[in-house]
């Protein structure tokens, strides 16, 4: 699994053309760490291959967990490409992207996790609370 940050941000056009491809673009607002998008690509995988998936195109569906909506259009909303000034791209084939290269915007921080709606719980750990955020729509399949 390839994840790699970049600054700057794509149109949605480019960003469905590699999802052709197989390299996921998000907003990087969405991302807890690589560990976090790693654990989303899996279980967007998984979603379409036991047909539990809610989305009828991958890129949806990797936002939908990400965002830890139901909703497609809130999701895209939240992590979607379309006013991003960072993104993070996923792939299971090597890759690269004409933006720079800065794997810092992977790093889970408070700012990301208010950006999702989500306020910090005493005694957990922030990255945490990103897997928590995406399980929570496992439940609601």
């Amino acid at each position: 699994m390839i994840v790699k940050g970049y600054l700057g941000n794509i149109s949605l056009n480019e960003a469905e053309t590699l999802a052709d491809k197989g390299i996921y673009v998000v907003n990087a607002m969405c991302v807890g760490g690589r560990e976090h998008a790693e654990y989303a690509y899996w279980k967007m995988v998984k979603s379409f291959s036991e047909s539990k998936n809610i989305a009828r195109k991958r890129h949806l569906e990797l936002l939908l967990i990400l965002s830890g909506k139901r909703q497609i259009r809130e999701a895209m909303k939240l992590c979607g490409v379309e006013t991003a000034k960072e993104i993070v791209a996923i792939s299971e084939s090597e890759f690269e992207l004409p933006l720079k290269r800065d794997d810092s915007v992977l790093m889970c921080n408070a700012e990301k996790l208010k950006a999702l709606g989500i306020s910090p719980i005493a005694g957990y750990d922030i990255c945490d609370l990103f897997f928590e955020n995406s399980a929570m729509l496992e439940l609601e399949r």
